[in-house]
């Protein structure tokens, strides 16, 4: 049944309208009525009527200023002008305030049915569509996990066509055309294989329910030992003020498997990239950085390891660049494996005698790729020694050992790039100690994370940055306190310090002595 209201200042014509309609059309509606625009305007806010005949003179609030009113709140509901031939020209603002139907008084019955019948079948159409709309969206609704597990999974096996993704992440009402993946590891030598198998689902389910609530991102189904986040970039591109953020979203995923089920994943977070393609190398950097067990800290993104040298772009293309990646991670297993591989299908089985010097092209076309790929060069006259091997043992010994070599050299390399990174630091506080600064600010003087920075910093110095700095400004405040000339406040505000108390407490925890007592010692 549907609800109709008659608006009209004259009793007899509202008296009238519904029993023409109840003759017509018994049982169909329940009526209401207004005399005025004000009447009318209140009984459509109470009771919602599908149908209003709006007679447009009226005292008071006329029929075109409550037809404004209802269509601000109500803008479903089907407005019918009744006026007479003097008010026609008043139907004219009618329609601009879509009311697409009019009667002439005094309505006749076939014009009034003709009129009802159209707004009724328009009106059960319109049902009928939300209907369809609303099953499609649940129909929709059941689909999304399938689709987002189908793009996370063609990302995670490298079989990722953009045309493909593209087609199923319209679904999904997220845009990618930037992103980034974190990647959640749990190694097995801290959890048991038969560990994850029984919690698995549950720790799926809960980490992808807390995730989605937190970030517009998918979450991939649990693959072996590790865990996929994509997440759309945005407008905010790839600077230096997201990979904090995104490291930050690494340290609230850590802490939520940590209080929920007691284990410490290692969490790898790759660059942003552009479209799917970009996604692809970032989830294969990020799978990288977690799995690289030289790498200080749980919270590890990539382009922080390889500022640090800890590690290096993972966007594998084939099996030589699987190899680059094992060796960027000093995977020396895997690096033999991949490089065995190789030299299997240059040199070819034992069955087929390889044509020799195509063979020898192709290892040294491998090994000098290897070299510059990772910045370690060839030894001199390498290239010459390896092209004079006559038999493939020999040829196959003198690669794998100049693969060892590249290892040892890309792990002297690290090293050095860390103790880099952290000589600019103590550059950095050398000339800043005297004003505020923080480890956020030396981490980004550094291109670093402020979270991977202070695990390096502290890997390498075995101090924490805070102490570090505190530690240098005592030593520089102590210098400073052999001068008799200057004051304990001077020298506290030359060291970097605001507040003299405070200073003075710091000075004694620090040496054990107040200011004062450590200039007595020098007097």
């Amino acid at each position: 049944m549907y609800k109709l209201l008659i608006a009209d200042d004259e009793a007899l014509e509202r008296e009238g309208l519904e029993m023409m309609t109840r003759r017509m059309m018994p049982d169909r509606f329940l009526y209401f009525h207004a005399e005025n625009g004000r009447k009318a305007i209140q009984l459509a806010e109470e009771h919602r009527p599908d149908f209003i005949f709006m007679d447009i003179k009226m005292p008071g609030i006329h029929g075109l200023e409550a037809i404004r009113e209802i269509r601000k709140r109500h803008p479903q509901t089907r407005i019918i002008l009744v006026t007479a031939h003097d008010y026609f020209a008043y139907a004219k603002e009618a329609v601009s305030l879509g009311v697409k139907e009019y009667l002439l008084k005094p309505a006749k019955r076939e014009e009034l049915l003709d009129v009802l019948n159209r707004l009724i079948a328009e009106k059960e159409e319109e049902t009928h569509k939300r209907v369809e709309e609303l099953e499609i969206r649940e129909k929709l609704t059941q689909l999304l996990p399938l689709v987002e597990n189908e793009i996370t999974l063609m990302l995670m096996m490298d079989s990722v066509h953009d045309t493909d993704a593209s087609a199923l992440a319209e679904m999904t009402a997220v845009h990618w055309d930037k992103g980034y993946v974190m990647v959640l590891y749990f190694p097995y030598r801290e959890v048991s294989w038969e560990a994850v198998q029984q919690v698995r689902k549950e720790l799926h389910e809960s980490f992808k329910a807390y995730a989605k609530a937190q970030l517009p991102c998918m979450v991939s189904p649990m693959v072996s030992n590790r865990i996929g986040v994509m997440v759309p970039a945005g407008s905010q591109g790839a600077g230096f003020a997201q990979r904090v953020e995104s490291v930050q979203w690494g340290e609230r995923f850590l802490h939520f498997i940590e209080t929920r089920f007691g284990w410490r994943p290692v969490i790898g977070i790759g660059p942003v990239g552009d479209g799917f393609d970009g996604l692809r190398c970032s989830y294969q950097a990020a799978v990288a950085a977690a799995a690289d067990p030289r790498a200080p800290g749980r919270i590890r993104h990539s382009e922080d390891m390889r500022q640090s040298g800890d590690g290096d772009d993972a966007n594998c293309q084939d099996e030589e660049r699987r190899l680059l990646d094992a060796l960027a991670r000093q995977q020396k297993e895997e690096a033999r494996a991949r490089f065995a591989h190789l030299l299997d299908l240059l040199l070819g089985s034992a069955s087929a005698e390889p044509e020799p010097v195509r063979a020898k092209n192709g290892v040294c076309a491998i090994l000098v790729t290897v070299s510059r790929q990772l910045g370690v060069p060839l030894p001199k006259h390498f290239l010459s020694t390896l092209a004079e091997a006559e038999e493939e043992g020999v040829l196959r010994q003198m690669a794998f050992d100049q693969l060892e070599l590249i290892l040892a050299a890309q792990s002297t390399e690290r090293e050095h790039r860390q103790s880099h990174v952290v000589e600019r630091a103590k550059h950095y506080v050398k000339q800043r100690y005297k004003s505020d600064i923080s480890m956020e600010q030396t981490a980004e003087s550094v291109n670093l994370s402020p979270y991977y920075f202070s695990k390096v910093f502290k890997q390498l110095t075995g101090e924490n940055f805070i102490d570090y700095l505190t530690r240098y400004r005592i030593d520089e405040a102590k210098r400073l306190l052999g001068d008799e000339a200057l004051s304990f406040k001077e020298i506290c505000y030359e060291v970097g310090y605001r507040d003299p108390n405070y200073f003075s407490r710091i000075f004694k925890k620090t040496t054990g002595v107040t200011p004062t007592e450590y200039r007595q010692q020098l007097s």
